[in-house]
């Protein structure tokens, strides 16, 4: 079985200071390392750093950036064919700026619009393979599209959600959403993260899950499981893409078998060796620190995705 991302892919530039930036100020910085990078290309490449069978689609700008940005997820083991590339239009890229004193981070970044996927049609979506849809976020028309497509399918549709207004019209057709505990509060408009999960799987979804950076995550189910768990602890070393982390450790999990406690401590774990290493994404080297972690496979719970 393949999941199939959709979501963005940028290169990260990213400077090292031991010092936050300040208005119109100068900070000097340490250190200057180029990653590939974006929400949804940070999946996949952890995805596949963890073992599962993983394809990445979306497009890519020209250039060296543009080739990085592809070339980082087929060395982590994402199939990428299928996806598209604007040879004559810059890369998605991000500036970030990581204070190392502190393990917080500052970002900036430029999307061109000719490399939004609003006009691409969701039948070239390559879903031969596909049982599972992870949509990052972003791409809100395209990925409601092939949310609805993939649901006609009967295929899970997991989401992460950065901006409410944008991702409630995905809500009827995701099966599982895994989001900042603010995000789920927003979109259901209640104070309480336990009432804004108890809103949003009246409203048809399997799982809910609010990510709660240090403080670990909070999750619940259509069949009325409820974990806490507290985040682990670990040395930062860079915050960047410690959700997108945790998104992945949680559907390589589940996908391995785990019940819907221990693929949250499972997620949380992976979170906490990205936030040790710098850029955006933890590799197979540093993920293999887990050893076991996900144990034998008992097969993958449908009502876990």
């Amino acid at each position: 079985m393949e999941v199939l991302v959709i979501g963005n892919n940028t290169v990260d530039i990213v400077f090292s200071t031991r010092e936050a930036l300040v208005t119109d100020g100068k900070v000097q910085a340490e250190g200057l390392r180029f990653f590939g990078g974006g929400q949804g290309a940070n999946v996949a490449a952890m995805l596949g750093a963890l073992g599962v069978t993983t394809r990445y689609f979306g497009v890519f700008g020209g250039g060296d950036f543009g080739r990085l940005a592809r070339g980082s997820l087929v060395e982590a083991g994402v199939r990428v064919e299928g996806s598209l590339t604007v040879a004559d239009c810059p890369q998605h890229t991000a500036a970030i700026v990581v204070d190392t004193t502190h393990g917080t981070r500052s970002l900036v970044m430029h999307k061109d619009a000719r490399l939004r996927m609003d006009g691409v049609p969701v039948e070239a979506a390559p879903m031969d393979a596909c049982g599972l849809v992870y949509l990052d976020g972003h791409e809100p028309a395209f990925s409601l599209a092939l949310a609805k497509h993939a649901r006609a399918r009967g295929l899970p549709v997991l989401a992460d959600a950065e901006v409410a207004d944008e991702a409630r019209p995905l809500l009827p057709h995701l099966t599982s959403l895994v989001a900042p505990g603010k995000v789920l509060r927003e979109l259901t408009g209640e104070a309480e993260l336990a009432s804004a999960a108890r809103v949003l799987l009246a409203g048809g979804l399997r799982v809910v899950v609010g990510t709660l950076g240090a403080e670990g995550c909070e999750g619940w189910t259509s069949g009325g499981e409820h974990h806490r768990v507290s985040a682990e602890s670990c040395e930062v070393v860079d915050t960047t893409g410690a959700g997108d982390a945790f998104h992945a450790g949680y559907i390589a999990a589940v996908l391995a078998g785990q019940g819907f406690g221990e693929a949250l401590r499972f997620a949380t774990k992976v979170a906490a060796v990205k936030c040790g290493v710098p850029g955006p994404r933890a590799g197979a080297d540093r993920l293999a620190l887990l050893g076991t972690g996900l144990g034998a496979s008992g097969g993958a719970s449908s009502s876990l995705l």
